[in-house]
């Protein structure tokens, strides 16, 4: 455990951030020794990580905890006036990264286990009061021979359950925290170590009893999540941080890299913003594959259909654009689900092969059920040698979803041509790295 004296003092501040950045970067680091070949549609060779980091953080608090950190951290400066280690800059850089990642749908490397527990334990509270990690957990696990109700009132009980963090509780603050740290500034006031020892030690009691509650609960969370069973996609989905995390790495390893910027420009955030819809339709889509209770909640609202096969015509061929012959099965899929999808959206399928991919053709909607014809697109083989089983037949029950698969990468003007609508002239940017200002974003004043 790693505390700060006065966290109005800016060295000690930094201080601390040096001591957790060691930590933190030795993790790490720990992550970047091990590489694998990876197939590379090209001919030059390629590899990444064959792990990445994954941090733990009590709620969605904590997040927004080490995504400030790591602003504050990452623009200090090594040399000059107000020098830091450079272990500062460099965990602030990684922080910011991994905050980055903690908003992208499906990523691991990052996570707070409140969300964690809510994608698989329902509870009688609302998504703000899920946040607390203690009421989720009496709601979840309670402990033994105590009840729901007793769990419930316990966890609003700052003395048996302090708050999970990132704040801690008022009471805590005026009643011990803030005499602990004004015998700890009298005690450097005076100049006797040993006086400094003995109150940095109390500081170290007292945190200690408001944190150790916490660290105990996270292992038990953890405990549970252990006994879910691991969604089929999640490991595709955790090569994809592993590539990531082997793309930062490589950066931060040319000797160029710079600095996360301290506000994104126009461009920059919408170009961020396209990127992380098509995160979440990925791991929307992903979630309905790997779970029956996803996809009959998106079947119900038009987003996906299910249905008998009453007609296949599995041998229709057509020739392309380059006079190629292509087998493009015809399927009629009768189905009682609303059926929302416009004609042309490609779909997938969780009761199909990976490589089946198909297209709406037309939707004949009637009084009770509707009729939806697709084209069988992906997935067939060539025309003189099908895949076997690659065609729905007649009575089969089939599923499909909208298709969120690579798509062209939405088009936006370079950052020097940005429309004067989203320009501001007269705007300077933040210097973050002055003393004033990095120090004290979100860490209170230095007075």
């Amino acid at each position: 455990m790693i505390i700060v004296g006065q966290p109005r003092n800016p060295d000690q501040r930094f201080i601390f951030a040096a001591e957790f950045g060691t930590v933190v970067l030795e993790y790490i680091n720990d992550h970047r020794l091990n590489r694998r070949e990876v197939r590379s549609r090209g001919n030059d060779p390629r590899s990444r990580f064959a792990r990445a980091p994954q941090i733990l953080v009590p709620n969605r608090g904590g997040i927004k905890a080490l995504a400030d950190l790591g602003r504050t951290c990452r623009f200090r400066k090594t040399t000059g006036d107000f020098p830091v280690p450079a272990v500062v800059p460099e965990v602030g850089t990684w922080l910011t990264f991994l905050a980055d990642q903690a908003e992208q749908a499906g990523s691991s490397m990052l996570l707070a286990v409140t969300d964690l527990l809510t994608e698989h334990w329902a509870t009688g509270q609302s998504t703000l009061e899920n946040q607390n990690l203690a009421s989720l957990m009496a709601w979840i696990a309670p402990p033994d021979g105590v009840s729901v109700e007793q769990a419930l009132l316990d966890a609003e009980n700052p003395v048996i359950w302090p708050p999970a963090g990132p704040s801690t509780s008022p009471e805590f603050d005026n009643q011990q925290l803030h005499a602990a740290i004004k015998e700890f500034d009298a005690a450097r006031g005076s100049g006797e170590s040993a006086a400094v020892a003995a109150t940095q030690q109390e500081l170290r009691n007292i945190i200690g009893d408001q944190v150790k509650p916490t660290w105990r609960m996270l292992w038990d969370a953890i405990a549970l999540l252990h006994g879910v069973p691991e969604a089929p996609r999640a490991a595709k989905r955790f090569d994809a941080d592993c590539a990531y995390f082997t793309d930062f790495s490589d950066y931060q390893q040319t000797g160029t890299a710079l600095p996360q910027r301290a506000r994104d420009h126009a461009v920059g955030a919408a170009r961020r913003l396209s990127w992380l819809e098509r995160h979440i339709e990925a791991f929307e889509a992903d979630k309905a594959f790997d779970d029956p209770f996803v996809l009959a909640d998106r079947r119900s609202i038009g987003e996906a259909f299910a249905g008998t096969v009453e007609y296949v015509e599995p041998d229709r061929v057509i020739t392309s654009d380059k006079n190629r012959p292509l087998l493009r099965p015809l399927i009629s899929i009768r189905t009682f689900d609303p059926t929302r999808l416009a004609d042309g959206t490609q779909l997938i399928s969780p009761t199909m092969a990976a490589s089946h991919k198909a297209t709406i053709v037309e939707t004949v909607v009637g009084e009770v059920s509707s009729l939806v014809t697709i084209e069988v697109v992906g997935g067939m083989g060539k025309p003189d040698k099908p895949t076997i089983g690659s065609v729905p037949k007649v009575g089969q029950v089939i599923a499909y979803l909208p298709d969120p698969g690579w798509r062209i990468p939405a088009a936006f003007p370079a950052a020097g041509t940005t429309p004067w609508t989203h320009t501001d002239a007269d705007a300077t940017d933040l210097d973050i790295s002055a003393s004033n200002t990095a120090t004290a974003e979100e860490w209170g004043d230095d007075d």
